[in-house]
């Protein structure tokens, strides 16, 4: 089994459509294209896991990218691979005896989508041999990264030959730019002119070696902000929410996003927490922690006691006010579910009856 999977992030199925794509067209052309679900909460860490697992967070563990961990009380950010209870495509690669190697934009992943790989490799420290072959380090706030990342990738490709190889870029141009400005078809025509030098290299070195591209999450102008945890207080019930989105690169988010974990103080009522959040303007749906757990196949330990879900507009963060005004593209909700997936070369692969991205790493793991 040999497979390269790619993933984009912030990959919205409209940056592909507004751009020319003639890679991706003929990825599609030659094998298939489909729509599928990416995993809720529609963030970075959780549907990089779910890829590299090929699973859901009730199998994987990682349901956020910033939680309250029931075991310190403690927040802390979901990025150690300490918090994986599913083994990933790599440690399964090596346990068939495949070289593997990972390469990601975002330093943050790699304790996790990066356990088990041969190589690992981030742009944000790279190694000085790649430098030598895809070119100087660039700025992970940049869409010049994710170019440089394809290039080490095919650099990899080329002078390390994994059997399995894991890319996943950063989405900083996808929440600076819409899918209609000039920049973003910019940068998805480089993304797709390295793609398909990419999977031209990769070819030529496995004739059965499969491909996948797909993305983590979609992406949305949001309009409002709202703080769960202010509104709560002010109806006199004590709480605090966790944003999921929340993770160390402020710049791309604010740390801002369509969904929140709400954990509610001892004594405080989950049925009027509920109440009163559906009842909030922006706030599109509030699910108790089991409900919440079954619906989206989450870890029902590692969420809050509720989980809220934002409209298309909204996003939710921790704030002095209850809600402010924002202009700002993000994600974590619902709305940003739909994601493209490019299937070339990869005759075992099949989607479930409830199609998502991971499918496509749930195969290959199937098919070794």
């Amino acid at each position: 089994m040999r497979a390269l999977v790619i993933l984009i992030d912030g990959g919205d199925p409209a940056y592909f459509d507004l751009a020319a794509t003639p890679n991706l067209d003929r990825l599609e052309q030659e094998g298939a294209r489909h729509l599928v679900r990416a995993q809720m909460p529609t963030v970075t860490n959780v549907n990089n896991v779910s890829m590299i697992c090929g699973a859901p967070p009730a199998r994987h563990g990682i349901t956020s990218n910033y939680f309250l961990d029931p075991r310190t009380g403690l927040e802390v950010f979901m990025e150690s691979g300490n918090f994986l209870l599913a083994p990933t495509l790599m440690e399964r690669g090596a346990a068939a005896g495949l070289k593997t190697a990972v390469l990601a934009s975002k330093q943050k992943l790699m304790d996790m989508i990066g356990k088990g790989a041969d190589l690992a490799v981030t742009a944000e420290a790279p190694p000085a041999w790649l430098l030598d072959r895809a070119g100087k380090k660039e700025d992970i706030y940049s869409g010049e990264v994710n170019l440089w990342l394809l290039r080490a990738a095919r650099a990899v490709a080329e002078e390390r030959r994994p059997d399995l190889l894991y890319v996943t870029t950063t989405d900083y141009m996808q929440h600076k730019y819409g899918p209609g400005a000039p920049e973003a078809q910019a940068h998805t025509e480089a993304l797709d002119a390295e793609i398909g030098r990419l999977v031209d290299a990769w070819s030529s070195l496995h004739k059965d070696g499969a491909v996948f591209v797909t993305a983590d999450h979609g992406m949305r102008d949001k309009r409002r902000a709202l703080d769960p945890g202010v509104i709560l207080r002010a109806r006199g019930i004590t709480a605090d929410a966790v944003p999921i989105i929340k993770d160390r690169y402020v710049l791309h988010h604010g740390n801002q996003g369509g969904s929140a974990y709400i954990h509610l103080k001892e004594g405080a009522a989950a049925a009027e927490a509920l109440a009163v959040l559906r009842e909030t303007p922006g706030v599109e749906e509030a699910l108790p922690r089991d409900e919440a757990a079954r619906r989206f196949r989450l870890l029902p330990g590692r969420v809050g006691d509720i989980m809220a879900l934002a409209d298309a507009e909204t996003v939710f963060g921790v704030m002095e006010e209850a809600e402010r005004e924002v202009s700002l593209r993000s994600h974590g909700s619902l709305h940003e579910g739909t994601v493209p997936l490019w299937a070339w070369n990869a005759p075992f692969f099949w989607l479930s009856a409830d199609p998502h991205h991971f499918d496509a790493t749930w195969s290959v793991m199937e098919g070794m």
